[in-house]
C-alpha cells in the first residue's frame, strides 16, 4: 500500500541529497545496570508494527514520492548487540537506509553497566516526535518483562502533515503571519565556522555534558536563552566577529500551537526562526542575554515558526507549479544553526526498574561547511552535542567551540 509522502519527508530527503545533512538524529541512553536484550530486541519488533511508519520504505518520485509498507522479516539490522565502544560509537554515526527500511534502528552495547543507541531517519521524524517514540518503546519494554505474551492494542498511525497547524490559524490571520517576520527563513550565511581542508573525512558527534552545579545555578526559566546567549557569545568569540550581527536559524517544535498534543502520528513538525544579534567588544554575558531574551519574546509574540509552515503551505497548494522541484534547486542552507531538543522526561523514558544515568539527544550530523549546536537535558544534566561529516582538525575546533561555550555558561551561572 502506498501512502503520502509529506512536505517535511521530502525536505530532509533533499537536506541530504544536496549537502546538508545525514537526515538522522540520533539518541544515545546510559543505563545504570544490564538490560534485558531479548526484551529490548522484541520491544523494537513491538514499536515498528505500533508505529508503522518506521517499518515502511521510501519511494523518491520527486513531488509525487510516496511510502509503502516493508516486510521486517527481511531486515537483520533492526536491533543489534556489541561489547566494543568503537562499533557502538560507529552505529551511532550510522545512518538508516530511508530505500530499504527500517527507518530506526538499535544498538545496545553490553558491558558493566549497558547503553543503548538508537538512530531514526529524519524523514520520518524530528527531535519532539523521536522523543515520543523512545518514551513509548521503554513502555513496551516494561510492559514485556511482567507480560512476555504483551503486544500493544493501538497503532500510531496519524495526519503526519502539518496542515491541522494551518488549520488553527483563521485565514486572516494566516494572511497577516506571511508578512510577519517574512525573513524569518534560512538566509545567505556572513559567517560559516572555520574547517580544515582535508579529503579525510569521517562522522563524528562531539558532545559536553554541564556540570549538575551549574545546572542547578542558571534559572529553570532562562536555562534556553542562556545557552543561546552563550553560543552567540563563543561564537562572535572564536570567529573574531565581535560588534558584527551574526544570524542564527534555531529550530521552533510547532506542536505547540496544536489544541491535542497526544501522540497521533510520528513526523516532522520543527519549523526555525532567525535570530540576528551582534555581541559587543565587553560586552557581559548579563547584556547578552537581556539582548536575547527581548528578540525572542518579541518573536514569540508573532507566532514563532509559523511563517515558514505557511509559505511552505500556500506555496504547495498553487497549482502548475513544481515547488518540490522548485525546493531542489533554492534551498539555502544555514551555515551555523542551533536545535533545543528540550527535555526528555525521566518519568516517560522509563525501564521498569532499570535506571537511565543520562538520555542524549543529537540533531542530524551535517555535512562541511554546516554546524548545529543540539542541547538536550535529563533529569540535573544538560549536555551539549555537534555531529560533523569533517577531519581530526574539525573536531578540534569543535570541540575549542564546546570549551568557549561551557566557559560563558560557567559566568552566567557564577561557577
Amino acid at each position: 500500500m502506498k501512502y503520502k509522502a509529506e512536505i517535511f519527508d521530502k525536505f530532509q530527503y533533499l537536506y541530504d541529497v544536496t549537502g546538508y545533512s545525514d537526515h538522522q538524529v540520533h539518541c544515545v541512553i546510559h543505563f545504570n545496570g544490564k538490560a534485558n536484550a531479548e526484551v529490548m530486541e522484541r520491544a523494537a519488533y513491538l514499536l515498528i508494527k505500533a508505529v508503522p511508519i518506521l517499518s515502511r520504505t521510501y519511494i523518491d518520485l520527486g513531488k509525487s514520492s510516496y511510502w509503502e509498507d516493508a516486510d521486517p522479516s527481511d531486515w537483520d539490522d533492526l536491533f543489534t548487540i556489541t561489547g566494543n565502544r568503537e562499533d557502538f560509537d560507529r552505529f551511532t554515526n550510522s545512518k538508516t537506509n530511508q530505500k530499504t527500511g527500517p527507518q530506526i534502528k538499535f544498538c545496545l552495547l553490553q558491558g558493566a553497566n549497558d547503553s543503548l543507541s538508537v538512530v531514526i531517519n529524519h524523514m520520518v521524524s524530528d527531535g519532539a516526535g523521536f522523543k515520543q517514540c523512545m518514551y513509548l518503546f521503554s513502555e513496551i519494554y516494561s510492559k514485556l518483562l511482567n507480560n512476555p505474551d504483551y503486544t500493544p492494542d493501538y497503532v500510531v498511525d496519524g495526519e503526519r502533515g502539518f496542515k491541522s497547524i494551518a488549520r488553527e490559524q483563521g485565514v486572516m490571520h494566516r494572511l497577516g503571519l506571511l508578512f510577519i517576520n517574512r525573513r524569518d527563513n534560512n538566509q545567505k550565511s556572513t559567517f560559516e565556522f572555520p574547517m580544515v581542508e582535508s579529503e579525510i573525512v569521517s562522522p563524528f558527534i562531539v558532545s559536553r555534558e554541564l556540570s549538575q552545579d551549574l545546572f542547578q545555578n542558571l534559572k529553570s526559566c532562562c536555562r534556553s536563552t542562556s545557552t543561546t546567549a552563550a553560543y552567540f557569545r563563543a561564537l562572535s568569540e572564536m570567529l573574531g566577529i565581535k560588534g558584527r550581527e551574526l544570524s542564527i536559524p534555531i529550530m521552533i517544535d510547532m506542536r505547540r500551537y496544536l489544541k491535542d498534543k497526544s501522540f497521533r502520528a510520528l513526523t516532522n513538525l520543527a519549523s526555525t526562526t532567525i535570530v540576528k544579534a551582534a555581541v559587543l567588544p565587553d560586552e557581559n554575558f548579563e547584556t547578552t542575554l537581556a539582548k536575547i531574551s527581548s528578540i525572542m519574546n518579541k518573536k514569540k509574540s508573532g507566532k514563532l515558526g509559523m511563517n515558514t509552515f505557511l509559505k511552505l503551505d500556500a506555496g504547495f497548494r498553487i497549482p502548475f507549479v513544481n515547488a518540490y522541484g522548485i525546493m531542489g534547486k533554492t534551498l539555502r542552507h544555514p551555515k551555523i544553526a542551533m536545535t533545543n531538543i528540550g527535555i526528555i522526561d525521566a518519568t516517560r523514558l522509563s525501564f521498569a526498574d532499570l535506571p537511565v544515568k543520562n538520555a542524549l539527544m543529537f540533531a542530524s550530523i551535517k555535512y562541511r561547511p554546516h554546524i548545529q549546536l543540539s542541547v538536550t537535558s535529563f533529569e540535573d544534566k544538560i549536555t551539549f552535542g555537534i555531529g560533523l561529516y569533517g577531519s581530526e582538525q574539525d573536531r578540534e575546533r569543535i570541540k575549542n567551540l564546546l570549551d568557549y561555550l561551557d566557559a560563558e555558561l560557567k559566568s552566567a551561572g557564577g561557577a
